[in-house]
């Protein structure tokens, strides 16, 4: 289901529960306490980092749970694909420039989404995530680089920890980020 359906008055329950999740993830995705100086610049390319992050650590949780799991991460997908075709289409942008900017935008996530799962699955996750996640490519990955791996790494063990049915029902918690601030 997409915008379409959205503005016909369609909406499955996958959806409704998808649409939950995914805009808690993009809330926490836009802490301050993410943003600054020697932090995330708060720009398009580093708020695409930060919600990549949530996402992919969402997915990963959403995988251990079958073709559930498989319906909910898709229905999420297609939330945040949805939110940014919205946010271009705010901007002013036609529909012919939503399509051809909306694909750019798509593989830009993949990309990051496929670095951040290779990195946690690598045998120092953190150092491998630290290394995925720089914001400096002319230094290298920083202190900063290494508490936001923790803070993935951090999020995804809740995330592991918490039953599906309280994912659903949007009853799940975030690593305190007072640690960036």
């Amino acid at each position: 289901m997409g915008l379409f359906d959205k503005l016909m008055g369609r909406d499955l329950p996958e959806r409704r529960d998808a649409r939950g999740i995914y805009f808690r993830l993009l809330e926490q995705s836009r802490d301050p306490a993410f943003f600054g100086p020697d932090k995330i610049a708060d720009d398009y390319d580093g708020r695409i980092s930060l919600i990549t992050l949530h996402y992919a650590v969402m997915m990963r949780r959403l995988n251990r749970e079958g073709s559930d799991g498989e319906i909910l991460r898709q229905a999420i997908f297609d939330e945040m694909k949805d939110d940014f075709e919205v946010a271009l289409r705010e901007e002013g942008i036609a529909d012919t420039g939503v399509k051809r900017r909306i694909k750019p935008m798509i593989a830009l996530f993949y990309d990051r989404l496929a670095a951040i799962n290779e990195a946690m699955d690598a045998e120092e996750p953190q150092r491998a995530l630290a290394t995925a996640l720089n914001t400096d490519e002319e230094t290298g990955p920083d202190a900063f680089d290494a508490n936001l791996a923790d803070y993935a790494l951090d999020l995804e063990k809740q995330l592991g920890e918490t039953p599906f049915k309280d994912i659903i029902a949007k009853r799940f918690y975030f690593p305190d980020t007072a640690r960036f601030r």
